[in-house]
Formats: C-alpha cells, structure tokens, sequence
C-alpha cells in the first residue's frame, strides 16, 4: 500500500475550514494516514489528530472558540511603536485555548503516530520539522507565531517563528520520510487579489510566498513523474500522487470576531468534503446537515432608472419639449 501523508498546509484562522473537512475524513470516510505534517496554525490540527481525537472533536474544537478569546493584544509592547516586538500576542492560546481542547502533551509526545510540526530557527535560519516526541507547548505557539503579529519564541537560546513563509506545506519532508501519497488540504488564498495599506500588504506578501513555493514544489512533483513515465530517474525515485481538497475560505487570516463565521467555516470544510469523497469515489457514511447559524441572508436586487432630458409644458414630443 501506498504511503499517505496528511499535509494540513498554514492559513491563519482559516484553518477551521480544515478541521471540518478532518471530521468527513477521518470520521465519515474512514481515511487512515501513516503520517501528518503542518505548518502554521495547522500545527495545531495536527497535535490534536497526533493525540488522537477524532476528526468531530478537532471541528468541534474550531465550532466551540471564541475568536474574542484566542488572541490578546501585546499592550507593554505598543508603546514601542515601530520597534515593538508584535502587535498581538499568543498567551490566550496558553492559557484558554489549549487547555479548553483538552491538549495532553504526554499523550502527544508518547504518540504512535508518525508527524512532524514545521517551526524555522531563525537563530541558525533553517526549517526545523520537530517530531512529535519532542514536541512542547513553547513549539507549538513557535509554530504560529507570525512575525510582525506574534513575538518569537525563545526555545533553548535559539529564536524561533513561524515557518510560513518558509514553507506553506513541507512537502520535501513527507517525501524524505517515504510518502507515495500526498492529502492536501489547502486553504490559503489564490484569488490575486492585492488589497492596499499595511494589512491587505502584508498578506500579499504572505500570499505570494506560500502560494508561489507550493505551486514551485507541485511542479517538481510534477516533473519527477513525467520523468519516472519516460523510463528515467526522476528527483524522488519513485511516483509521487497529490490528493488535494483547496478552497477560498470567507474568513480573515487573522481578523476574525464572530464565532458564527468560525463555525461556518468549519462547517463549509465538512460541505466541501462530502462533496469532494462523493466525486473520487470515496465512500463514506452519512453525516449530520449542519444549519448555518442565525437567520439565512436573503439577496435583495434593487433597479433604479434615472431619464435626463427636456420638457415643456403640454408638449408630447421632444423637440418642441427642448424649444
């Protein structure tokens, strides 16, 4: 049998779309990984799939958050301006978030199953993929710690951020440890849609990393099968399959403050999923109907004319009008 890697690639909050489609297919499909890797916020994904939830509880996990609750502003910081160490910090995730998910970090480093979390050493400027027996909770923020928006971590003298834009799914390192199968869930944007001022800047820039380094790692893939199908070695040896599940998520990648948008999101993952198994012949068992929350927005069109010209009084055509 093929080995399958589960490559949940980063995306911020985005993510959530993620773990809904984990519960169709971990729990409705029944897919079954011998390993994982994440990037970013996905990390987080992966360390509750390493510990063993199913894929229900980790979407749940997404449903049940309060955005208002993740993240904190880093005020001794602000006053710092321009030299500050981030705008936001990552504390609430220590102290509210993970314990409200139930991480167990014994559990996770005790774990069978084979994974590596993405983090970069900025101090010695390389992607360090951390396995799960060595991971911590100091990693695992590590993991998402975006620069500009969250401090760096200090992990044994060495400073580490996020590995986005380094890598947005490490696709070299699911290779290295042997997988034939690559399941990608890919949620960051690839609309090119270039938005102004400091926030739709900066990403932009995210986007054009992430996307251009996936897209350049896809054609390797790429040019490694075509080469293996003419009879010569390709760069991995063998072929390589990716499975992708990728969409436009209507969330912010970070500015989100509506829990209803959150678990819509994740709700939209499970949706898009169903529909994904159902088109590659994937079986699965029936699953709940999730109802958006709220009322359902109605679309309203409205026509408006306006008719410019001349009028005379008791006049019924236009050139004795305009007389």
């Amino acid at each position: 049998m093929p080995k399958r890697s589960l490559m949940l690639a980063g995306g911020g909050v985005k993510v959530a779309f993620q773990a809904g489609v984990l519960q169709v297919w971990l729990d409705e499909a029944g897919l079954e990984f011998d390993r994982g890797d994440a990037v970013s916020a996905a990390c987080f994904n992966l360390a509750m799939w390493v510990q063993g939830m199913s894929g229900t509880e980790i979407a749940d996990n997404w449903r049940n958050t309060q955005p208002f609750s993740e993240i904190d502003v880093n005020a001794p910081q602000l006053a710092r301006l321009l030299y500050a160490a981030s705008i936001l910090d990552l504390d609430a995730f220590r102290q509210k978030i993970f314990p409200a998910w139930k991480l167990d970090w014994s559990r996770i480093r005790s774990s069978t199953r084979e994974s590596t979390f993405n983090v970069y050493n900025f101090s010695k400027h390389e992607l360090c993929p951390i396995h799960a027996a060595d991971m911590t909770e100091d990693f695992l923020v590590a993991s998402a710690s975006l620069p500009m928006w969250f401090p760096p971590v200090k992990i044994a003298g060495d400073t580490y951020i996020d590995a986005v834009f380094n890598t947005g799914s490490n696709i070299d390192e699911a290779i290295r440890s042997g997988a034939d199968e690559l399941w990608v869930i890919w949620t960051t944007s690839q609309r090119g849609e270039w938005f102004d001022g400091f926030v739709g800047n900066f990403f932009g820039i995210f986007e054009a990393t992430v996307v251009g380094g996936y897209k350049s790692a896809l054609a390797r893939i790429a040019a490694n099968n075509a080469a293996l199908e003419r009879g010569e070695p390709g760069e991995f040896g063998r072929v390589i399959t990716v499975k992708e599940l990728k969409a436009e998520v209507p969330l912010h990648y970070l500015l989100n403050f509506s829990r209803d948008r959150a678990a819509e999101a994740v709700n939209r993952g499970v949706e898009a999923a169903r529909v994904w198994c159902d088109t590659a012949g994937i079986q699965r068992r029936p699953g709940p109907v999730y109802v958006p929350a709220g009322p359902v927005p109605r679309t309203v069109v409205r026509f408006s004319e306006m008719l410019n010209g001349f009028v005379g009084f008791g006049a019924t055509e236009f050139a004795a009008g305009f007389e």
